[in-house]
């Protein structure tokens, strides 16, 4: 295992009866239990980065789509004005 730093942290007192009690369940020290919630939170936050930064990429295909005029077939006229053309024609 890597080297370890000694960190000290201040839990409220149902925080610590949770981890002692989840901590005596899994079979694991509460320690072990800490540095597994760390990993997971950095896990989580690099995913929610990554869900950002790939939302992001579609919001600028859509973007440049509209600048672009992808999917109009050339087509200046939306289907709405075709609509209200042949109404008053």
């Amino acid at each position: 295992m890597a080297r370890m730093v000694r960190k000290q942290i201040v839990i409220d007192p149902e925080q610590e009866r949770a981890l002692e009690e989840h901590a005596r369940a899994l079979g694991v020290s509460q320690s072990a239990l800490i540095r597994q919630a760390i990993d997971r939170l950095l896990a989580d936050a690099k995913e929610q980065e990554r869900r950002r930064e790939a939302w992001e990429a579609i919001e600028d295909m859509w973007r440049r789509a509209d600048r672009e005029g992808w999917g109009s077939g050339g087509r200046t006229w939306t289907r709405e004005e075709l609509h209200e053309r042949g109404r008053t024609d």
